[in-house]
C-alpha cells in the first residue's frame, strides 16, 4: 500500500486526474435518496385489526422503510429490537403484491416467532390469501403436496420458518453455476500461491486444497441430482417466489467466501454453512428472474454480529452486479479497498501478551457507508420514539470457590503446556492440540458457571452461582408475591435435558423448592415444551402468574416469547459471546 502511494506521487497530473475520475465513478458515486413515505395510504391495511394486537398506528419510520423497499426492490431494514420490523415486513410484502412489484412474496422468520408474524399479517390484511406453513405441512408425507401448493396458487404471501425454508430444494442448475464459480476462484488462488513458492505457508495451501476438495464433492452431488431428477420434485425456482423477506437475517451470516489470507484472526470460517449457501441459491434465483440486484429484504437489529467479513457478505448476497461493476469478485479484492490489516499485541486466554494479525479498521469509510446506506434504513429506538423503561442492570460479583481457584491454576498451566492430564482427561490428540485454546475456553466457561459442569462429583457450595441465583430469585419471589411477579432465568450452559444427568437449571429449581419452599409447579423450563401448544400454555401461565419462574437459553427464551406482563426480574447466569444474542 505504501509502495503504491509512492509510485502514484511520481505520476503526471493528467494520470492522477484520470485515476481519480475512475475511482469516483466506481466507488465514490453513491448518494442515499431521502425516502419519505408519509404520502402512502396503504389502502388494504386494517388498523382496527392491528389495534387488537396492540398496534395503534404505523410509525413514520415504518412508512419510510416500506417506501425505500418498494423503490429499491428490497434492501436492509437495520432497526433496533422493538421498533416494529414485523409490521414493516407485512406491509411491504402486501404493497409489493398490490402494486405488482412482486407476484409471490415470501416471509421467513425464526421458529419461535414466525406464528406471530403470520398472525400480524392476518390482522393487518384479513382478506389476504396467506399460506402459513405448519409443522404437518413439512412432514415427509406432505412436503411434495405443500410445495406444489405454493407453485400452483397465486398467494399474496407465503410464510414459514427458517428451518422449513431450508428444506425447500434449490435449482440444481443454479447450484452448479454458483459452485463452479466458487471452485474457479479457489483454483485461481491456488495457482497464484503455487507460483509464490516458499513465501506461502503450508497451512494456507492445505486450507485451499481442502476447500477445493469440498467444492468438487458438492458439485459431484449436484451433477448426480441433475441426472437423477424426477418430474415430481418442485424446487424454489419453480415455486415462482420473486421476493423474500428474511427476519433475523443475521442467522444467515456464515456465507462461504474465498481468501488467501492465512492466520488472520477474526475472519470467521470461509467454508461457511449450508444454511447460508442455501439462502444464496434462493436469492440468486430471484435475481436471475428479475435481472437486477436485491430481490430480498434483510431485517435485523444486528446486521453485523462479530466479524468484518459480514459486511462484505451482505453485499455478496444483495449486490452482486454492483460488486462486479466495481471489479470486486472475492473477499480479498473487497478487503484491499475497504479494510486495513495490522499486527498488534493482545492478551490471550491465559492473560499472556501475544502478537495477533487481524483486520482492525475500515478505510474509505465515507464511500463504504454510502454504498451500505443506499439500500439500508437504519433506526434506533430513540429515532423511532419508542417509549421504553430504562434498564436497572445489577452486576453481582461472586468470588470463586476454593475448587474454582484451584482449577483456574490448572487451566492456565494446561493453556501453556497442553498437558490435558491436569484437567483429568486423556492426552490431547493431534487435532485437539490445534484447538487447545478453544478447549481451555470451553472449560473456563463451564468452570465459571459451576464446577459440576466439568465433573458431577464435585460437591455443592453455598457460595457458588447456583446458590446465589436461587437466593436472589427467592427474594424477588417474596417481594412481589402479592402481584404474582414473574422472573426469567437465562443460561446457555447447563440447560435442561430430560434424563441427561446434572444440569444447573434443575439444581437451582431444587434449591428453590427445598430451601425456599417455592412450589415446583411454579418453576418451569422452556425446554420441557415440545410442541407449540405446550409452549403457548407456559407463556400464558407466566402472564397469568401461575408460573413464576421460567428458565431457558438465549435462543429458546430470548426471541418470540411475549411472557413479560408480570416480569419483575431477569437473571443471566452466563453471557452470550455473539453480539446479536446480547442486543
Amino acid at each position: 500500500r505504501n509502495g503504491f502511494s509512492e509510485w502514484l506521487e511520481e505520476q503526471s497530473p493528467q494520470f492522477k486526474e484520470r485515476l481519480t475520475t475512475m475511482y469516483n465513478r466506481k466507488f465514490n458515486c453513491f448518494v442515499r435518496p431521502k425516502y419519505d413515505g408519509s404520502h402512502q395510504t396503504f389502502p388494504d391495511l386494517n388498523l382496527k385489526g392491528l389495534a387488537s394486537r396492540g398496534i395503534k398506528s404505523v410509525y413514520p419510520s415504518q412508512m419510510d422503510c416500506v417506501w425505500m423497499l418498494k423503490q429499491n426492490g428490497g434492501g436492509i431494514c437495520d432497526h433496533e429490537v422493538g421498533t416494529g420490523k414485523t409490521l414493516i415486513m407485512c406491509i411491504a410484502a402486501h404493497e409489493m403484491k398490490r402494486l405488482k412489484l412482486a407476484h409471490k412474496p415470501m416471509i421467513i422468520g425464526l421458529k419461535a416467532n414466525v406464528a406471530e408474524i403470520a398472525a400480524t399479517y392476518q390482522a393487518a390484511y384479513p382478506n389476504a390469501r396467506i399460506l402459513y406453513a405448519s409443522e404437518k405441512d413439512f412432514s415427509t408425507a406432505n412436503r411434495v403436496r405443500f410445495f406444489n401448493n405454493i407453485k400452483n396458487n397465486d398467494y399474496d404471501c407465503v410464510i414459514m420458518s427458517h428451518d422449513q425454508f431450508g428444506k425447500i430444494p434449490q435449482s440444481p442448475e443454479l447450484q452448479q453455476r454458483i459452485l463452479q464459480a466458487e471452485l474457479d476462484t479457489v483454483e485461481e488462488n491456488l495457482e497464484v500461491l503455487r507460483q509464490q513458492g516458499k513465501n506461502v505457508s503450508r497451512a494456507m495451501l492445505k486450507g485451499l486444497e481442502k476447500r477445493k476438495h469440498n467444492l468438487e464433492a458438492k458439485l459431484e452431488k449436484v451433477e448426480h441430482a441433475i441426472k437423477s431428477r424426477t418430474d415430481d420434485v418442485v424446487d424454489f425456482k419453480q415455486m415462482g417466489i420473486d421476493h423474500i423477506f428474511i427476519d433475523e437475517s443475521h442467522q444467515f451470516k456464515n456465507l462461504t467466501f474465498n481468501t488467501r489470507h492465512d492466520r488472520v484472526a477474526g475472519l470467521g470460517n470461509s467454508e461457511g454453512s449450508q444454511k447460508a449457501l442455501n439462502m444464496l441459491f434462493a436469492i440468486r434465483t430471484i435475481q436471475e428472474r428479475t435481472g437486477r440486484d436485491l430481490g430480498a429484504t434483510f431485517l435485523s437489529g444486528t446486521t453485523i454480529s462479530n466479524s468484518l467479513t459480514e459486511l462484505y457478505l451482505l453485499f455478496k448476497y444483495l449486490r452482486p452486479k454492483e460488486l462486479e461493476r466495481q471489479d470486486i469478485r472475492c473477499f480479498d479484492a473487497w478487503a484491499a479497498i475497504f479494510a486495513k490489516k495490522t499486527t498488534d499485541f493482545e492478551f490471550n486466554v491465559t492473560n499472556n501478551v501475544v502478537q495477533k494479525e487481524r483486520f482492525r479498521y475500515f478505510i474509505k469509510v465515507p464511500e463504504l457507508a454510502a454504498f451500505y446506506n443506499e439500500i439500508t434504513d437504519y433506526r434506533t429506538a430513540e429515532d423511532v420514539g419508542v417509549d421504553r423503561p430504562n434498564k436497572n442492570e445489577i452486576l453481582h460479583h461472586i468470588p470463586p470457590t476454593p475448587e474454582q481457584e484451584d482449577f483456574i491454576q490448572k487451566l492456565m498451566q494446561f493453556a501453556k503446556t497442553g498437558d490435558a492430564t491436569l484437567l483429568g482427561r486423556l492426552p490431547l490428540s493431534e487435532t485437539e492440540e490445534k484447538a487447545k485454546m478453544l478447549i481451555a475456553t470451553d472449560y473456563a466457561r463451564k468452570m465459571a458457571l459451576d464446577m459440576r459442569m466439568i465433573d458431577p462429583h464435585y460437591e455443592d457450595h453455598p457460595d457458588n452461582k447456583a446458590s446465589h441465583c436461587a437466593k436472589m430469585i427467592a427474594e424477588y419471589y417474596q417481594k412481589y408475591d402479592a402481584q404474582k411477579g414473574t422472573q426469567f432465568v437465562f443460561s446457555d450452559l447447563g440447560t435442561y435435558q430430560p434424563g441427561d444427568g446434572w444440569n444447573v437449571y434443575s439444581e437451582i429449581k431444587r434449591k428453590l423448592t427445598e430451601d425456599y419452599g417455592i412450589p415446583p409447579s411454579e418453576v418451569r423450563f422452556i425446554q420441557e415444551c415440545k410442541t407449540d401448544k405446550a409452549r403457548k400454555a407456559v407463556i400464558d401461565a407466566m402472564n397469568a402468574g401461575t408460573v413464576r419462574v421460567l428458565f431457558g437459553s438465549t435462543s429458546m427464551l430470548g426471541t418470540g416469547v411475549n411472557a413479560q406482563k408480570r416480569c419483575v426480574a431477569i437473571h443471566h447466569l452466563d453471557t452470550p459471546w455473539v453480539r446479536h444474542e446480547v442486543a
